[in-house]
């Protein structure tokens, strides 16, 4: 039984909406369930059954204490749905009633409107009663007044369930440079030709635009080569995400479009520029509570958030999570322990946008010929495009398209998601080309859920169809076709069956069928095999393959694994294990045995690799030895050595390749202090002070941190910890503010009217770079300042009406504490 006091009604109603939905007021009383299987409106408006006493719409319970007399005044301690409010002056009626002032209910967060005003000293009061309170008690022993009021007469609370962006991030926009290089020595013990290769990348940024270029070359066998392979110029904007490219770029118009190799101008929404805004959508739940009560939200029975409740409205934003169609649910329960559960399923997918969200792409250039053979090959002028755009969190829509000179195709998408049913998305595209016009079609149909998986899509083309830079006929499929269904749980395993088929227009048809299955057998060992049958394709006939994979992880960084391929007519068992090479300074190994039959006998290979990472550049060696059906051996070596030069901040670095953007972590003039990224080690600080951290994430938020127990017991350190966002590919200072503390102290004595005198409890102001830095004196003259750089400092104080003047010198001294002993300062007469 609820208490006297409190309102009994804990969950009076809730509806389930997308994130970005409209709002819709709750359902008042009636229990309804409203279900739309597309997709597009799917809610759920609930109440509970409640005792006639305390319901909502039940007439108004006798006053449990006698009432005031009639028009009385009194001064009362409020407590509105069990919250107290504090104490206001209110009127009490004959007949139970309570009037409080219009000024007094809103200051108590009651909204408006208040019903017909009755003047009291001339200031406006309403009625409880009249603002349908289903509760109304006044203790007179305490002078305090109980009222539950409807839940619509307090704010709406939204909670935003959003993982919080990181705190106090750091967004450095500083000029640098880097350059990486690779050079690679290939031969083997045959007497073929010795192979030399360099392979260079350079990036300078200047403010946000950002200039990169990457080149190979090669010697060796009596050739050369040297190639450019791209170019470009980007500006990102971090408050539009938009991207500007201007130069080698790739583009794609999307499905039943050409992947396209463009040099030109490029404009794209990029998301990448943000990670952590969420794209796809979110569930959400609007209700209302008539007590304080705790939200606790699971999402297919596991906890993932408890929000507390204030009585009124709330609505709860942006649960997030992934993987398909999930049950989510919400317990409400109140500070009794009574509790009610609304369970709805959500399906979340990234195929579509969220309401109001779009993306978009936009290129034109010259198509470029050749890359990696040739370095200036650009042929006719191209464009390719699309735009999607999020009408709500369950419908996307979209157009895309390409063209050139005498061939073009374009056409609309959509992605259709239901939270029942999963998503159904596809498109259409029409175009005309040398050969005629043509249209092609894709339909897919996706449903993902904790244990069931299926996936169905068909691809239709017409003859004529044609993408940019496809011309022959025998590149021009009919259709394409695919089915798939998976289903798993922990004890049994995954299994999965799928089915695709290929026809051509010339050619011959493809077809397979597979049967799969997975399973972790225990701890860190896994198991997977897959069998499919397979028929046309390149194979003469018709085929069974077998794939068998056997995979142990004892620890995060080892993994050893055994595979066994079996396809048409060739057979292969592959054991391999190795260490991965970790992201700062150490060594990493791999080792790969093979043994394969095509029909002739067996051949072997061994292909052991090393990798060390230094602090200023990274070094591998390759080995691979293989041996033939026939007893014959050949061993092929590569040695290589990679590495950056980096320059930021008037600081110039040597590196291991930058293969993202990179800090210069800079701990004052401290050496030997160790620095983290993301809590690994990536080295210490040498005598100046800075490590480099060449694998910094772009846009996202690097945590780099230092070893505060390095730092010797003189210096004070602001912070440890910083949170760091660089642009694209850019260089940063990262500075950690160590400063030595240094006290100098001594006593200050003065002349006054011919007496010595201590200059006591006054201010000393001392002029230190153009600024004022106030010194106060103690007792006996005494005083006490930190870190006061050497060298002589305009100093003065004022006694009584007179100003005395004078220099204070601090010497040179690598000691913690300078005593500067007494100082005489100043004659002052009378």
């Amino acid at each position: 039984m609820a208490a006297a006091d409190e309102p009994g009604l804990v969950l009076q109603a809730a509806e389930w909406k997308s994130a970005g939905a409209a709002v819709r007021p709750p359902a008042p009383t009636t229990p309804a369930t409203s279900v739309d299987d597309s997709g597009l409106a799917l809610r759920l408006a609930w109440s509970l059954e409640v005792p006639a006493a305390i319901s909502a719409t039940a007439p108004v319970a006798p006053a449990i204490h006698p009432a005031p007399p009639a028009g009385q005044l009194l001064i009362a301690e409020i407590s509105l749905n069990g919250v107290r409010k504090g104490e206001f002056t209110v009127m009490a009626q004959p007949d139970g009633d309570f009037l409080v002032a219009a000024d007094d209910l809103k200051a108590m967060g009651v909204l408006p409107p208040y019903g017909n005003p009755v003047e009291v000293e001339g200031a406006p009061h309403h009625s409880l009663r009249a603002l349908k309170a289903s509760e109304l008690r006044f203790d007179e022993a305490k002078l305090a007044l109980f009222a539950v009021l409807p839940a619509e007469r307090f704010p709406r609370k939204a909670l935003d369930l959003l993982p919080g962006r990181p705190e106090r991030v750091l967004e450095p926009n500083d000029n640098s440079v880097f350059f990486n290089y690779r050079a690679l020595s290939i031969g083997d013990n045959a007497g073929g030709p010795r192979v030399g290769t360099l392979t260079t990348e350079l990036g300078a940024r200047y403010g946000n635009f950002l200039l990169q270029s990457s080149s190979g070359h090669a010697r060796g066998g009596g050739s050369t080569q040297d190639i450019r392979y791209n170019t470009n110029v980007i500006h990102d904007d971090r408050r539009t995400l938009q991207r500007w490219v201007l130069g080698d770029f790739t583009a794609a118009s999307g499905e039943m479009g050409a992947i396209l190799n463009l040099g030109g101008i490029s404009f794209s929404k990029s998301y990448q520029i943000d990670p952590y805004l969420i794209r796809q959508p979110m569930a959400g739940l609007i209700g209302n509570v008539l007590a304080p009560s705790q939200a606790e939200i699971y999402i297919d029975g596991v906890r993932v958030r408890t929000e507390t409740l204030a009585p009124g409205q709330f609505e709860l934003r942006n649960v997030n999570y992934y993987g398909g169609r999930r049950d989510v649910s919400v317990v409400i329960r109140d500070r009794f322990g009574r509790e009610q559960q609304v369970v709805h399923p959500f399906y979340y997918t990234n195929e579509n946008l969220r309401e109001g969200l779009q993306e978009y792409s936009y290129n034109y250039g010259a198509q470029r010929q050749n890359i990696g053979t040739k370095s200036n090959d650009y042929g006719s002028g191209a464009f390719s495009a699309f735009h999607r755009y999020g009408v709500s969190d369950s419908l996307t829509i979209g157009g895309r398209g390409e063209a050139e000179s005498g061939r073009y195709n374009l056409g609309p998408t959509a992605a259709l998601r239901s939270d029942r049913w999963g998503v159904v998305s596809g498109g259409a595209s029409w175009g005309r080309n040398p050969s005629g016009s043509g249209w092609a079609g894709v339909g897919r149909y996706t449903f993902e859920a904790r244990d069931f998986n299926a996936r169905m899509e068909l691809r239709k083309y017409s003859p004529n169809y044609e993408i940019i830079g496809q011309t022959a006929a025998s590149d021009r499929p009919k259709s394409d076709a695919s089915a798939s269904v998976s289903y798993g749980v922990p004890w049994f395993g995954t299994l999965g069956v799928g089915w695709q088929q290929r026809l051509q227009y010339q050619g011959r048809d493809e077809r397979s069928t597979t049967l799969a299955y997975s399973r972790n057998l225990f701890g860190s060992l896994s198991f997977s095999a897959a069998v499919s049958r397979v028929a046309g394709g390149f194979g003469v006939s018709d085929s069974t393959d077998v794939f068998v994979a056997l995979i142990y992880t004892p620890k995060p960084d080892f993994t050893a694994n055994y595979l066994h391929d079996k396809r048409a007519a060739r057979t292969s068992d592959i054991v391999q294990f190795g260490n991965n090479t970790p992201l700062g300074e150490g060594f990493g190994y791999r080792v790969v045995g093979e043994r394969s039959d095509v029909g002739t006998g067996d051949s072997r290979r061994f292909s052991p690799s090393l990798q060390y990472n230094g602090p200023h550049g990274e070094y591998t060696a390759d080995l691979t030895s293989v041996t033939t059906p026939g007893g014959s051996s050949r061993q092929l070596y590569q040695l290589g050595i990679g590495g950056g030069i980096a320059y930021v901040g008037d600081t110039l670095a040597f590196s291991r390749p930058v293969t993202d953007s990179f800090g210069i972590a800079k701990v004052g003039e401290v050496e030997g202090v160790r620095v983290y990224q993301n809590s690994q080690i990536m080295g210490r600080t040498d005598a100046k002070g800075t490590v480099f951290l060449p694998n910094l994430g772009s846009y996202i938020v690097n945590q780099v941190s230092i070893e505060d127990r390095d730092v010797p017991i003189e210096y004070a350190i602001a912070d440890k910890e910083l949170n760091i966002s660089p642009p694209l590919r850019s260089g940063s200072v990262i500075r950690f503010d160590v400063r030595r503390v240094q006290v100098l102290t001594g006593r200050l004595r003065t002349t006054l009217a011919g007496a010595a005198q201590a200059v006591e409890y006054l201010d000393v102001i001392i002029s230190v770079d153009g600024k004022e830095v106030l010194m106060p004196t103690g007792r006996g003259g005494e005083f006490y300042i930190e870190n006061l750089k050497p060298g002589r400092h305009a100093a003065r104080f004022d006694i009584g009406r007179r100003t005395c003047s004078f220099d204070l010198t601090v010497p040179e001294s690598k000691e913690m504490m300078i005593d500067l002993g007494e100082l005489n300062v100043c004659h002052i007469g009378n």
